[in-house]
Order: structure tokens, then sequence, then C-alpha cells
């Protein structure tokens, strides 16, 4: 069964700087064009290379779900127009390293025995479904995946753990103090901004989801510094 893999809610571009390049002159391009042509014969070699990129206090990281991954971010650069040129290292690491934090939260919510509820998942998964219109879009996208219905209720039920435990060992609090700061800045940088109380819980929202970011981060370099990590790649 294929492990769910949580990925951090860190943008790898906010993160490293990744940023589109326009393209300059016919020598600059002829440059590019040969440095990328190194890059594909370095990436095909790597797509050959077996073993783990990573075991993870015993526990192997798949090279196979590590590639997977890769082409699937440099898609999306592609897609928004990056140049990913001189960043394919800084990629590489960043994927590692979410994937390294990733197992290390699934095996800490395993080893804290947090049980999920037949309710808790149904409801998870009833979520899931609700992305796609009908139950045809549901098979495909499943088939296209090359998953079925019960590996994605085995991967949402680890979800749950992971969730659960996340929440267990953080604490995320917004106080009024900081939604008034937020608010305050939004109104110096745009203009005919509604009142606070309207504001509220967006802001809210926004405070929640960037201090879990970094509560996440902190427990997984936590995890991390007590765990045996070996990088392979």
């Amino acid at each position: 069964m294929k492990k769910f893999l949580m990925t951090l809610s860190i943008s790898t571009v906010a993160a490293f700087g990744l940023t589109a390049c326009s393209s300059g002159d016919e020598n600059a391009e002829s440059d590019k064009k040969e440095e990328k042509t190194e890059q594909t014969e370095e990436q095909a070699s790597e797509s050959k290379a077996e073993g783990p990129v990573a075991v993870v206090n015993g526990e192997e990281i798949p090279r196979e779900d590590f590639n997977t991954r890769m082409e699937r971010m440099k898609e999306q650069y592609s897609q928004m127009g990056m140049d990913m040129e001189g960043k394919e290292d800084q990629l590489k690491k960043s994927i590692v390293d979410q994937m390294i934090g990733s197992e290390l939260l699934i095996q800490s919510a395993e080893d804290a025995g947090i049980e999920v509820t037949d309710e808790e998942l149904q409801k998870k998964y009833e979520e899931f479904t609700k992305r796609f219109e009908n139950d045809e879009q549901l098979q495909k996208a499943l088939k296209d995946n090359g998953t079925t219905e019960e590996e994605v209720k085995q991967q949402l039920k680890m979800q749950i753990k992971v969730d659960e435990y996340i929440a267990d060992n953080t604490e995320i609090e917004v106080s009024e103090k900081e939604l008034k700061q937020q608010y305050e800045a939004m109104k110096k940088q745009k203009e005919d901004v509604k009142s606070f109380e309207e504001m509220k819980p967006l802001l809210k929202q926004q405070l929640q989801s960037q201090k879990e970011q970094q509560a996440v981060g902190k427990l997984v370099k936590e995890l991390r510094e007590e765990a045996d990590v070996e990088v392979k790649i």
C-alpha cells in the first residue's frame, strides 16, 4: 500500500526564490540549450539510479516516489513559465526534505497510537469525493493516478492521524492585537479596505495558516534532530 506523504504547506517557490527568466541573446540561448542538454542527461541518469533517496529510522523513502514528485514539480514550474536553470539541486533538496518530514510525521503519528473512527474516515472520504463532479470523474482520477478507493481511504486515514498528531503537539493562537496589526498593514497597502470586523475572519484564517506552517516546520525540525536520517541523493 502506498504511504500518504503529506506535503508541508511551505512554497518551494517562496522558500528558494525561484523566478521566471527571459531568454537573452543567441549565444546565451545556445549556452542554455547546452546546459539543459547536460541537465537532461543527468536527470535521465538519476531516474535510472536505484535504491532509496533517504532512510528515516530504518524506513526507506523510495526513489520512484521522489522521481514522481520531482517531475510534477518541474511540470508545475514549466506551466508557470519559470526557469529551472541552476535551481535543480535546490529543488531536489527541498523535495527530499519534505519527504523526510512527511515520513517523520507519519512515524510519530503511528507511535502515538492515534485511532481513527469509521465515522471520521467516512467524513474525510466524502470531502475528498466532493472534488469531483461525479463518480465517473472520480474513477478516472483514481485510474490515472494508479490507485484505488481503498488506497485513498488508507491515505486519508493516515492524514487524519498526522493532522491530529500535529494538533496535539503544536499550539496555534491568533491574538486580537495580531489581527489589528495585520489589518493596519493591509490598509497601508490597499485603498477601500472593508471594516476590521468584516475582514477579521479572513485575517484570522491567513494568520492561522502562517502560524501552522511555522509550527509544523518547527515540529519537523525537532523530530529530525532526534531521528536517524540518512540522505542518499
